[in-house]
Protein backbone atom coordinates (compact mmCIF):
# COMPACT_ATOMS: atom_id res chain seq x y z
CA UNK A 1 0.00 0.00 0.00
CA UNK A 2 1.45 4.02 -1.29
CA UNK A 3 2.35 5.37 2.26
CA UNK A 4 0.22 8.57 1.08
CA UNK A 5 -2.68 6.30 1.08
CA UNK A 6 -2.79 6.01 4.49
CA UNK A 7 -3.21 8.16 7.49
CA UNK A 8 0.13 10.09 9.13
CA UNK A 9 -0.60 8.19 12.23
CA UNK A 10 -0.41 5.06 10.30
CA UNK A 11 1.80 5.99 8.44
CA UNK A 12 4.25 6.78 11.45
CA UNK A 13 3.59 3.23 12.68
CA UNK A 14 4.48 1.73 9.15
CA UNK A 15 8.06 3.44 9.31
CA UNK A 16 8.68 2.13 12.52
CA UNK A 17 7.62 -0.67 12.07
CA UNK A 18 9.73 -1.41 9.13
CA UNK A 19 13.06 0.26 10.99
CA UNK A 20 12.53 -2.25 13.66
CA UNK A 21 12.35 -5.04 11.66
CA UNK A 22 15.34 -3.58 9.01
CA UNK A 23 17.51 -2.98 12.32
CA UNK A 24 16.96 -6.80 13.44
CA UNK A 25 18.21 -8.34 10.40
CA UNK A 26 21.19 -6.06 10.66
CA UNK A 27 21.60 -7.29 14.16
CA UNK A 28 21.55 -10.72 12.99
CA UNK A 29 23.57 -9.87 9.73
CA UNK A 30 26.13 -8.36 12.32
CA UNK A 31 26.17 -11.40 14.40
CA UNK A 32 26.85 -13.59 11.22
CA UNK A 33 29.78 -11.54 10.18
CA UNK A 34 31.34 -11.63 13.21
CA UNK A 35 31.21 -15.20 14.44
CA UNK A 36 30.61 -16.82 10.98
CA UNK A 37 27.94 -19.00 12.08
CA UNK A 38 24.08 -18.73 11.47
CA UNK A 39 21.96 -16.62 14.16
CA UNK A 40 19.09 -17.95 13.57
CA UNK A 41 20.10 -21.83 13.21
CA UNK A 42 16.09 -23.07 12.48
CA UNK A 43 15.87 -20.57 9.54
CA UNK A 44 19.70 -21.71 8.53
CA UNK A 45 18.80 -25.71 8.73
CA UNK A 46 15.44 -25.47 7.46
CA UNK A 47 13.75 -26.97 11.09
CA UNK A 48 16.27 -29.80 10.48
CA UNK A 49 18.10 -30.29 13.55
CA UNK A 50 18.69 -34.19 13.96
CA UNK A 51 22.12 -33.93 12.43
CA UNK A 52 23.17 -31.27 14.39
CA UNK A 53 21.58 -33.07 17.42
CA UNK A 54 23.54 -35.91 16.98
CA UNK A 55 26.88 -34.12 16.73
CA UNK A 56 26.11 -31.81 19.99
CA UNK A 57 25.09 -35.72 21.36
CA UNK A 58 28.66 -37.26 20.47
CA UNK A 59 30.46 -34.24 21.48
CA UNK A 60 28.79 -34.10 24.67
CA UNK A 61 30.34 -38.43 24.79
CA UNK A 62 33.53 -37.38 23.48
CA UNK A 63 33.95 -34.72 26.36
CA UNK A 64 33.18 -37.71 29.02
CA UNK A 65 35.23 -39.83 27.64
CA UNK A 66 38.44 -36.95 27.61
CA UNK A 67 37.82 -36.57 31.27
CA UNK A 68 37.76 -40.07 32.16
CA UNK A 69 41.25 -40.34 30.56
CA UNK A 70 42.14 -37.79 31.83
CA UNK A 71 41.27 -38.99 35.25
CA UNK A 72 42.77 -42.42 34.75
CA UNK A 73 45.71 -40.73 33.31
CA UNK A 74 46.49 -39.03 36.79
CA UNK A 75 46.15 -41.82 38.80
CA UNK A 76 48.35 -44.05 36.60
CA UNK A 77 50.55 -41.48 37.32
CA UNK A 78 50.02 -41.25 40.70
CA UNK A 79 50.34 -44.96 40.76
CA UNK A 80 53.36 -45.38 39.47
CA UNK A 81 54.76 -42.62 41.24
CA UNK A 82 54.20 -45.09 44.89
CA UNK A 83 55.46 -47.95 42.50
CA UNK A 84 58.89 -46.35 41.96
CA UNK A 85 59.01 -45.45 45.86
CA UNK A 86 58.60 -48.81 47.15
CA UNK A 87 60.79 -50.12 44.46
CA UNK A 88 63.41 -47.50 45.69
CA UNK A 89 63.21 -47.71 49.58
CA UNK A 90 63.54 -51.46 48.92
CA UNK A 91 66.88 -51.51 46.71
CA UNK A 92 68.44 -48.75 49.22
CA UNK A 93 67.13 -51.07 52.71
CA UNK A 94 68.39 -54.05 50.42
CA UNK A 95 71.79 -52.25 49.73
CA UNK A 96 72.30 -51.57 53.47
CA UNK A 97 70.63 -55.00 55.06
CA UNK A 98 73.35 -57.10 52.56
CA UNK A 99 76.10 -55.27 54.16
CA UNK A 100 75.32 -55.71 57.67
CA UNK A 101 76.58 -59.85 57.70
CA UNK A 102 79.84 -58.57 56.70
CA UNK A 103 80.25 -56.21 59.95
CA UNK A 104 80.68 -57.06 63.37
CA UNK A 105 78.80 -56.40 66.90
CA UNK A 106 75.35 -55.15 67.24
CA UNK A 107 75.47 -51.81 65.85
CA UNK A 108 75.16 -52.78 62.05
CA UNK A 109 71.45 -54.63 62.71
CA UNK A 110 70.86 -51.37 64.39
CA UNK A 111 71.04 -49.29 61.90
CA UNK A 112 69.22 -51.71 59.27
CA UNK A 113 66.58 -51.54 61.72
CA UNK A 114 66.54 -48.06 62.16
CA UNK A 115 66.58 -47.40 58.40
CA UNK A 116 63.74 -50.33 58.00
CA UNK A 117 61.09 -48.26 60.25
CA UNK A 118 61.41 -45.30 57.70
CA UNK A 119 61.45 -47.51 54.72
CA UNK A 120 58.62 -49.08 56.02
CA UNK A 121 56.32 -46.04 56.80
CA UNK A 122 57.45 -44.77 53.32
CA UNK A 123 56.06 -47.64 51.46
CA UNK A 124 52.73 -47.55 53.37
CA UNK A 125 52.23 -43.73 52.72
CA UNK A 126 53.39 -44.11 48.74
CA UNK A 127 50.22 -47.11 48.82
CA UNK A 128 47.98 -45.09 50.60
CA UNK A 129 48.06 -42.47 48.03
CA UNK A 130 45.16 -41.36 46.77
CA UNK A 131 43.20 -39.24 44.15
CA UNK A 132 40.17 -36.66 45.17
CA UNK A 133 39.36 -38.85 48.28
CA UNK A 134 40.12 -42.14 46.29
CA UNK A 135 42.72 -44.40 47.33
CA UNK A 136 44.32 -46.14 44.49
CA UNK A 137 45.61 -49.07 46.15
CA UNK A 138 42.24 -49.99 47.89
CA UNK A 139 40.83 -52.18 45.20
CA UNK A 140 36.88 -51.88 45.10
CA UNK A 141 37.02 -50.13 48.12
CA UNK A 142 38.27 -46.91 47.48
CA UNK A 143 36.79 -44.83 50.21
CA UNK A 144 39.51 -46.52 52.81
CA UNK A 145 43.25 -46.40 52.75
CA UNK A 146 44.27 -49.85 52.22
CA UNK A 147 47.08 -49.96 54.79
CA UNK A 148 47.29 -49.50 58.50
CA UNK A 149 50.22 -47.30 59.62
CA UNK A 150 53.88 -49.05 60.22
CA UNK A 151 53.39 -48.84 63.81
CA UNK A 152 50.25 -51.13 64.16
CA UNK A 153 51.58 -53.45 61.18
CA UNK A 154 54.91 -53.63 63.40
CA UNK A 155 52.59 -53.94 66.58
CA UNK A 156 50.99 -57.02 65.74
CA UNK A 157 54.03 -58.05 63.62
CA UNK A 158 55.99 -57.98 66.70
CA UNK A 159 53.02 -59.74 68.66
CA UNK A 160 52.78 -62.58 66.33
CA UNK A 161 56.78 -63.16 66.68
CA UNK A 162 57.42 -62.57 70.06
CA UNK A 163 56.61 -67.09 71.61
CA UNK A 164 58.84 -68.17 68.15
CA UNK A 165 62.10 -69.77 69.98
CA UNK A 166 64.65 -69.41 67.40
CA UNK A 167 65.12 -67.99 63.48
CA UNK A 168 63.15 -70.83 62.15
CA UNK A 169 60.33 -70.10 63.96
CA UNK A 170 60.43 -66.53 63.35
CA UNK A 171 60.45 -66.86 60.11
CA UNK A 172 57.68 -69.48 59.86
CA UNK A 173 55.58 -66.94 62.29
CA UNK A 174 56.36 -64.28 59.68
CA UNK A 175 55.12 -66.46 56.75
CA UNK A 176 52.09 -67.17 58.60
CA UNK A 177 51.48 -63.31 59.70
CA UNK A 178 51.99 -61.92 55.81
CA UNK A 179 51.07 -64.99 53.85
CA UNK A 180 48.51 -66.73 55.51
CA UNK A 181 44.37 -66.69 54.69
CA UNK A 182 43.11 -64.84 57.89
CA UNK A 183 46.62 -63.76 59.15
CA UNK A 184 47.63 -60.62 60.58
CA UNK A 185 47.91 -58.87 57.32
CA UNK A 186 44.94 -59.72 56.12
CA UNK A 187 43.08 -58.93 59.25
CA UNK A 188 44.75 -56.42 60.76
CA UNK A 189 46.83 -54.50 58.34
CA UNK A 190 45.41 -54.68 54.54
CA UNK A 191 42.25 -52.19 54.74
CA UNK A 192 41.23 -52.42 51.42
CA UNK A 193 38.64 -54.42 49.43
CA UNK A 194 38.80 -58.05 48.11
CA UNK A 195 37.98 -57.13 44.54
CA UNK A 196 39.30 -55.00 41.82
CA UNK A 197 38.67 -51.52 41.11
CA UNK A 198 36.06 -50.81 38.20
CA UNK A 199 37.57 -50.00 34.31
CA UNK A 200 37.09 -47.01 33.12
CA UNK A 201 35.62 -46.07 29.65
CA UNK A 202 37.33 -45.08 27.33
CA UNK A 203 35.12 -45.28 24.19
CA UNK A 204 35.19 -47.32 21.25
CA UNK A 205 34.79 -50.67 23.37
CA UNK A 206 37.55 -49.51 25.20
CA UNK A 207 38.15 -50.16 28.66
CA UNK A 208 41.16 -49.63 31.20
CA UNK A 209 41.58 -50.97 34.75
CA UNK A 210 44.16 -50.12 37.00
CA UNK A 211 43.99 -52.91 39.30
CA UNK A 212 46.77 -53.07 41.52
CA UNK A 213 45.95 -53.31 45.28
CA UNK A 214 48.14 -53.22 48.05
CA UNK A 215 48.00 -56.88 49.12
CA UNK A 216 49.22 -57.82 45.60
CA UNK A 217 51.64 -60.81 46.15
CA UNK A 218 54.80 -58.36 45.15
CA UNK A 219 54.09 -55.69 47.39
CA UNK A 220 53.18 -57.85 50.30
CA UNK A 221 56.44 -59.12 49.30
CA UNK A 222 58.47 -55.93 49.85
CA UNK A 223 56.37 -54.93 53.20
CA UNK A 224 57.19 -58.27 54.51
CA UNK A 225 60.69 -58.10 54.40
CA UNK A 226 61.20 -54.61 55.08
CA UNK A 227 58.81 -54.82 58.28
CA UNK A 228 60.72 -57.71 59.31
CA UNK A 229 63.95 -55.67 58.76
CA UNK A 230 62.50 -53.50 61.48
CA UNK A 231 62.38 -55.76 64.30
CA UNK A 232 65.91 -57.67 63.13
CA UNK A 233 66.90 -55.84 66.48
CA UNK A 234 64.15 -56.33 68.73
CA UNK A 235 65.13 -57.59 71.90
CA UNK A 236 61.87 -59.50 72.00
CA UNK A 237 63.30 -62.28 69.75
CA UNK A 238 64.56 -65.20 70.40
CA UNK A 239 68.10 -64.39 68.44
CA UNK A 240 71.99 -64.13 68.85
CA UNK A 241 73.73 -61.70 67.17
CA UNK A 242 75.17 -63.94 64.76
CA UNK A 243 71.38 -64.89 64.00
CA UNK A 244 70.36 -61.26 63.45
CA UNK A 245 73.33 -60.49 61.30
CA UNK A 246 72.41 -63.76 59.30
CA UNK A 247 68.84 -62.34 58.86
CA UNK A 248 69.92 -59.45 58.16
CA UNK A 249 71.94 -60.76 55.12
CA UNK A 250 68.41 -63.03 53.96
CA UNK A 251 66.25 -60.44 54.14
CA UNK A 252 68.61 -57.96 51.84
CA UNK A 253 68.66 -61.29 49.56
CA UNK A 254 64.30 -61.22 49.40
CA UNK A 255 64.43 -57.51 49.23
CA UNK A 256 66.08 -57.89 45.92
CA UNK A 257 64.64 -61.04 45.01
CA UNK A 258 61.27 -58.83 45.32
CA UNK A 259 62.20 -56.56 42.96
CA UNK A 260 61.35 -58.64 39.74
CA UNK A 261 57.58 -58.62 41.23
CA UNK A 262 57.26 -54.59 41.64
CA UNK A 263 58.92 -54.21 38.35
CA UNK A 264 56.33 -56.41 36.93
CA UNK A 265 53.28 -54.17 38.32
CA UNK A 266 55.24 -51.09 37.13
CA UNK A 267 55.50 -52.53 33.81
CA UNK A 268 51.87 -53.60 33.46
CA UNK A 269 51.15 -50.20 35.05
CA UNK A 270 53.18 -48.66 32.08
CA UNK A 271 51.29 -50.75 29.75
CA UNK A 272 47.88 -48.76 30.74
CA UNK A 273 49.17 -45.61 30.90
CA UNK A 274 50.08 -46.10 27.01
CA UNK A 275 46.44 -47.48 26.34
CA UNK A 276 45.14 -43.98 28.15
CA UNK A 277 47.63 -41.45 26.36
CA UNK A 278 46.57 -43.71 22.85
CA UNK A 279 42.78 -43.34 23.68
CA UNK A 280 43.18 -39.68 24.79
CA UNK A 281 44.39 -38.90 21.22
CA UNK A 282 42.00 -40.52 20.07
CA UNK A 283 39.28 -39.15 21.38
CA UNK A 284 40.75 -35.60 20.64
CA UNK A 285 40.70 -36.60 16.83
CA UNK A 286 37.01 -37.46 17.35
CA UNK A 287 36.15 -33.75 19.00
CA UNK A 288 38.05 -32.40 16.43
CA UNK A 289 36.75 -33.98 13.46
CA UNK A 290 32.98 -33.72 15.55
CA UNK A 291 33.96 -29.50 15.76
CA UNK A 292 34.98 -29.47 12.15
CA UNK A 293 31.46 -31.09 11.52
CA UNK A 294 29.03 -28.80 13.19
CA UNK A 295 31.06 -25.65 11.76
CA UNK A 296 29.85 -27.14 8.72
CA UNK A 297 26.44 -27.20 9.56
CA UNK A 298 26.40 -24.13 11.38
CA UNK A 299 28.70 -21.84 9.62
CA UNK A 300 27.56 -19.01 7.00
CA UNK A 301 29.13 -17.68 4.17
CA UNK A 302 30.75 -14.65 5.43
CA UNK A 303 30.82 -12.77 1.96
CA UNK A 304 27.03 -13.74 1.10
CA UNK A 305 26.40 -11.91 5.20
CA UNK A 306 28.31 -9.25 4.28
CA UNK A 307 26.94 -8.10 1.12
CA UNK A 308 23.48 -8.26 2.49
CA UNK A 309 24.79 -6.69 5.59
CA UNK A 310 25.43 -3.86 3.36
CA UNK A 311 22.01 -3.91 1.50
CA UNK A 312 20.22 -3.71 4.59
CA UNK A 313 22.34 -1.04 6.27
CA UNK A 314 21.36 1.01 2.71
CA UNK A 315 17.52 0.28 2.81
CA UNK A 316 17.83 1.40 6.57
CA UNK A 317 19.37 4.50 5.60
CA UNK A 318 17.26 4.83 2.85
CA UNK A 319 14.66 4.37 5.74
CA UNK A 320 15.85 6.98 8.38
CA UNK A 321 16.15 9.98 5.43
CA UNK A 322 12.45 9.13 4.60
CA UNK A 323 11.34 9.15 8.05
CA UNK A 324 12.97 12.48 8.54
CA UNK A 325 11.76 14.18 5.27
CA UNK A 326 8.09 13.05 6.06
CA UNK A 327 8.56 14.26 9.93
CA UNK A 328 9.01 17.97 8.53
CA UNK A 329 6.09 17.99 6.17
CA UNK A 330 3.36 20.84 7.21
CA UNK A 331 0.27 22.50 4.97
CA UNK A 332 2.58 25.50 5.44
CA UNK A 333 5.53 23.76 3.67
CA UNK A 334 3.01 21.99 1.12
CA UNK A 335 0.61 25.46 -0.06
CA UNK A 336 4.34 27.25 -0.27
Amino acid sequence: MPLHSIGDLAQQFVLRGQAVSLTREMNRLTQEVSTGQAADLARHLSGHFAPLADIDRALVLTEAQSGAARLAATDAALMQTALERVQTEAQRLAETALSVPAGGGSTLPSLLALEARGALSSMIGALNVDAAGRALFSGDRSDAAPLASAETLLTGLRAALAGAPDRAAIETALDAFFDAPGGGFEAAVYRGGTGSAAGVSLGAGETVALRIRADDVALRSQIKSTAMAALVDDESLSLSSADRRAMSGALGERLLAGQDGVIGLRARLGSAEARIAEAASRIAAEKTGLAIARNDLVSVDIFASATALEGVQFQLEALYTITARTARLNLAAFLS
